[in-house]
């Protein structure tokens, strides 16, 4: 499986503390340039996403943002949701990493497989790479990320806890 990383779940995860072990899921890890671009243009010198693209952006792969197709603009998403869904109509077996709705609608009318922040942290658990979901959440929560306490308690469900 390869992820296809786009900005929010980039910076939520980041925040949590998170980043390296829920993008470790992808073999590789995508992110396109554009995606990149917008993380660094942060005004907050300590902004954690920002400090770990500055520092080695290990594991993920950089790649380059591809020319939008006419369809793809004519969704009006923003630079970085339609480079991970150029990237990833073009890789089999890649999954598009997007919390926003329409950029998730556009994939999905694409064929592509999603999964956003929460989706990396029931697979995380899966592969045995966190303990529990429940410690997660919370800390995707106290990192700024609004979850609604139904779908918290969806998610622990999913997860057996």
């Amino acid at each position: 499986m390869t992820l296809v990383f786009n900005a929010s779940p980039v910076i939520v995860l980041a925040k949590a503390g998170l980043l390296e072990t829920l993008s470790a899921l992808g073999s590789p890890a995508l992110i396109p340039q554009a995606v990149v671009d917008e993380i660094l243009k942060v005004n907050d010198p300590m902004d954690p996403a920002r400090l770990w693209f500055e520092g080695s952006g290990a594991p993920f792969q950089r790649v380059a943002t591809p020319p939008m197709s006419p369809f793809l603009a004519g969704w009006d998403l923003g630079p970085g949701e339609s480079s991970v869904i150029s990237i990833a109509t073009g890789i089999t077996e890649a999954v598009a990493v997007l919390d926003d709705l329409a950029a998730r609608r556009c994939a999905q009318s694409h064929g592509i497989p999603i999964t956003g922040t929460l989706g990396l942290v029931l697979l995380a658990k899966k592969h045995r790479l966190i303990p529990d979901v429940t410690t997660a959440l919370e800390s995707i929560v106290n990192s700024g990320l609004f979850i609604s306490r139904d779908i918290l308690a969806k998610i622990r469900k999913k997860a057996g806890e």
